[in-house]
């Protein structure tokens, strides 16, 4: 399995818990053929619909009582959310009941290719942005576009990027986003005050935070070892900060027709070296093995700034941190953040289509999603409940609100799997965890096997 960041290794549940939720008796009832109609609005609904696009609520379901799986990866924290939400779908869809199924990362996508491959998947189940293209390639999703354009299901009232990641390149809608992640710089307050620096704002650029990262980088008591870092990140997957630069320096991993990488141009290089010198040059940034075992040093309180996901908000809060929130520092051809979306997809061999698109639907309405802020572990992608409740629900929510204005969605394509397991091995290896190669020299050296992947597909 690939490298992953935080946001997927915190999930740590180990056994698949299973809850039955609902008072809906009996076995699961058969689901006649995929029919929008079935599960489509009244004519009152449907122009309350048209009349508030930025809100979709869930239409009233018709077909007959029926049990229906719902399978994610997370902790307990999120099941529990979860349950929360199904519970209220349950109050308001009496005749589904919905059975949640929740485990680790990696269990979970095991289990999930062993289940489809045997036929008996889940009826709805958690998709990764990055992770859809290959799983859409499978013919194994159920397409929803009949029923969003029996409904005029109001698409635009979620996030653009997020809806689009779930979508296929001739344009079917084979999931809904349900919630999504932004990079940005997160700092201590008390170390800023200590030492006297203004917090971070939208005005810092790659300068300001080597700058203020090396007064912040402090061996206090003179045994020759760093006690506190001027900033933290991860250099494990993409998501966390490295693409991010890569974009901020005017380059890109992959060229428009998704056929071959690029990230062999200057722009992208210099993006990748930017990492590399933080951490080996300017040594602001630990060395990735330093942290390896203990996991993150700004959460510990080792670091006085962290560049990485939304999902540090509940963590860092649980930690006890008087923390705030900014933009990420621009680079030399601007500010670029990196989204990454969860979606929900439906499976094509479900026995109740209508039931989940119905589930489905839900998940991104204002009702769930307002459950789903709650975590504090992700942004929710319905636009009425990101500007609304979510962006002055605490301080800091605003800036990873706002920076989906800047965003570039975290690269979605078949064979990202192989593909970010050669890339990242080598830059690992030879770039972040010791600097024995440029991140020049070492994207050429896996130049042609990354091609070679994207040519496979």
């Amino acid at each position: 399995m690939f490298a992953t960041s935080t946001r997927t290794r915190i999930a740590a549940v180990g056994a698949m818990v299973s809850l039955l939720v609902g008072a809906c008796g009996g076995a699961a009832s058969p689901s006649p053929s995929p029919n929008p109609s079935a599960a489509g609005p009244s004519s009152e609904a449907s122009a309350n619909a048209s009349a508030s696009p930025a809100a979709p609520s869930p239409t009233a379901y018709g077909g007959p009582a029926t049990t229906i799986e719902y399978s994610i990866w997370g902790d307990p924290t999120e099941l529990k959310n979860q349950q929360a939400i199904v519970n209220s779908f349950h109050a308001a869809e009496p005749r589904i009941t919905v059975k949640v199924t929740v485990s680790d990362w990696e269990p979970y996508w095991d289990k999930l290719q062993t289940l489809l491959a045997g036929g008996a998947a889940p009826d709805v189940f958690a998709m990764d942005g990055p992770l859809f293209p290959d799983y859409a390639g499978r013919d194994v999703l159920l397409d929803l576009s009949s029923y969003i354009q029996a409904e005029s299901y109001p698409l635009s009232s979620l996030a653009d990027l997020a809806v689009k990641d779930f979508a296929t390149s001739d344009g079917r809608q084979m999931g809904l986003p349900r919630d999504l992640n932004v990079i940005a710089l997160f700092y201590n307050k008390k170390m800023f005050d200590a030492a006297g620096i203004p917090y971070p704002d939208d005005s810092w650029d790659w300068n300001k935070l080597i700058e203020v990262g090396k007064k912040l980088t402090l061996d206090k008591n003179k045994d020759g070892k760093i006690d506190q870092w001027g900033l933290y990140t991860e250099t494990t997957d993409m998501e966390n900060y490295w693409s991010s630069l890569v974009w901020q320096n005017g380059g890109d991993i992959l060229a428009p027709d998704g056929k071959t990488t690029v990230l062999d141009s200057p722009g992208a290089t210099g993006g990748l070296q930017f990492l590399q010198d933080l951490i080996w040059k300017h040594k602001i940034v630990p060395d990735p093995a330093l942290f390896a075992e203990t996991g993150d040093a700004f959460e510990q309180g080792k670091a006085a700034m962290e560049i990485n996901g939304s999902w540090l908000v509940a963590t860092d809060e649980a930690a006890g941190l008087s923390f705030g929130i900014a933009p990420i520092p621009a680079g030399p051809a601007g500010r670029v953040t990196s989204i990454n979306p969860t979606g929900a997809v439906v499976y094509k061999g479900t026995k109740s289509p209508d039931a989940a698109w119905v589930f489905v639907k839900y998940l991104a309405s204002p009702a769930a999603q307002q459950k789903i802020m709650a975590l504090k572990a992700s942004l929710p992608v319905n636009k009425e409940v990101l500007a609304g409740p979510y962006s002055s629900s605490f301080d800091g929510a605003k800036v990873l609100a706002d920076a989906l204005a800047y965003a570039h969605i975290k690269p979605s394509f078949k064979g990202y799997n192989e593909f970010t397991t050669e890339l990242q091995a080598e830059l690992d290896e030879h770039v972040f965890n010791a600097p024995d190669e440029s991140a020049a020299e070492a994207v050429a050296k896996v130049k042609d096997k990354l091609n070679s992947i994207l040519a496979s597909q």
